[in-house]
């Protein structure tokens, strides 16, 4: 069976996007004079990357196609997530999209005289400039991804009772609140994830050693360090989640939307990775 592609596209989606890769088939043994020649064949494979390094992508649905003695225009796909996505966007760095398609073609209707079982490797190649343009389509569908390292064994793994007492200063810790903050932002809690932010910051001066506040603010703008201008940006944050443990005269008509939760958790999310990932 011959296979002949066409140009890949994302189809995008909610959270999850479907890469289509057209593909034409054609059953060169069949004749294409005779309407009712046809084969189903099952059609399974697996996608890897194929640059910057050979890892695995995702496994194709099974699909059954029907072929026949001339060409027939099908659709092979996979479904991928926002973060997906992002790490093929990452590992590409500047370079196109290269991906390898492993095929297996069954014919479940085979001539004795045909060999039934069919592999196929194919490369597929998406220009740089094409796939940006994907990824525009897309749009704000797509959402932004931080990770940060958390160890898997720590005293400090499970979360206090509400009435203990602060966090202790524990990687593990700060980043268990940074679930508990991501899954209050799912369950559309934007106050509740603005004051756990809050505590991830509280562990996070815990973890590092910060420049004292009094000291950067006190200085102009301009003459602040890069470490100080990051410290600034930290304490700034640390400020605004403040406003969501307690209620003053002046805090007390603060109202949280989601956009103020995406962003405080993202912010977060960031100082987090920033201050507890080694350079």
């Amino acid at each position: 069976m011959d296979l002949i592609f066409g140009d890949a596209y994302l189809a995008p989606g909610v959270g999850t996007h479907r890469f289509v890769l057209p593909v034409k088939t054609i059953a060169s043994w069949l004749d294409p004079e005779v309407p009712d020649s046809i084969t189903p064949t099952l059609l399974t494979g697996t996608v890897w990357t194929d640059l910057p390094s050979f890892r695995w992508v995702a496994g194709l649905p099974t699909q059954t196609f029907t072929v026949r003695g001339y060409q027939v225009s099908e659709e092979l796909f996979i479904d991928l997530s926002d973060e997906q996505l992002i790490a093929l966007e990452d590992g590409r760095g500047e370079d196109d999209v290269a991906l390898r398609i492993k095929l297996q073609a069954t014919l479940l209707q085979a001539d004795t005289s045909i060999h039934p079982v069919a592999h196929e490797e194919t490369a597929v190649r998406i220009s740089r400039a094409r796939w940006l343009e994907q990824l525009d389509q897309i749009g704000h569908e797509v959402g932004i991804v931080v990770r940060v390292p958390s160890p898997l064994t720590d005293s400090a793994l499970q979360l206090p009772p509400v009435a203990a007492v602060e966090d202790a200063p524990s990687l593990a810790q700060a980043t268990a609140r940074l679930r508990q903050a991501r899954a209050e932002l799912r369950d559309h809690q934007w106050e509740h994830c603005v004051a756990t932010c809050r505590r991830i910051l509280e562990n996070i001066g815990r973890l590092v050693t910060l420049p004292p506040a009094k000291r950067i603010f006190a200085k102009s703008v301009d003459t602040r360090t890069q470490d100080e201008r990051w410290a600034a940006i930290y304490y700034d944050t640390k400020t605004m989640t403040s406003a969501a443990h307690h209620d003053d005269t002046t805090t007390d008509t603060f109202r949280w939307s989601q956009a103020d939760a995406e962003a405080v958790l993202a912010t977060t999310a960031g100082l987090l990775k920033r201050y507890v990932t080694p350079s």
